[in-house]
């Protein structure tokens, strides 16, 4: 199971860059919660995960890993950082509900995945806040 929780890390950082949001939804089961960042309401179920994904590709930011993945019983935890290029408005269909500013960031992030006996990922918990985003 270790290797396959690999493999979904690699493949959510690949599809990510790529924009292919249905490709993340597809590593979720269908009853699973996304909360990004943690202390924002979750987004519950394949549907509002693929459309949380749609938003938070659609401004061509890439993600990059920062270190090994730490794999623990049906958990693996991941450090990244997500490179925003410059942000001159902000939509009003956001991705995350939290104040961004304006203009090119990186954001050093550590998500955390739980996996069920299928494979799927069943609960991700992403783990920022402001003092984690960098201008550039």
């Amino acid at each position: 199971m270790s290797e396959h929780m690999q493999k979904t890390v690699e493949a959510y950082i690949r599809l990510f860059n790529a924009q292919d949001a249905a490709g993340i939804a597809d590593i979720y089961s269908d009853d699973a919660t996304v909360t990004d960042p943690v202390g924002t309401p979750p987004k519950e179920g394949k549907v509002a995960i693929k459309t949380f994904y749609e938003l938070a590709v659609k401004n061509g930011a890439k993600l990059e890993l920062l270190g090994p993945t730490r794999i623990a019983g049906n958990s693996a935890a991941f450090p990244f950082r997500c490179i925003v290029g410059a942000m001159t408005h902000v939509d009003k269909d956001i991705a995350v509900s939290v104040e961004l500013p304006k203009g090119g960031m990186t954001i050093d992030i550590i998500d955390t995945f739980v996996f069920n006996e299928e494979g799927k990922v069943t609960e991700m918990k992403a783990y920022w806040g402001p003092d984690n985003i960098t201008q550039i």
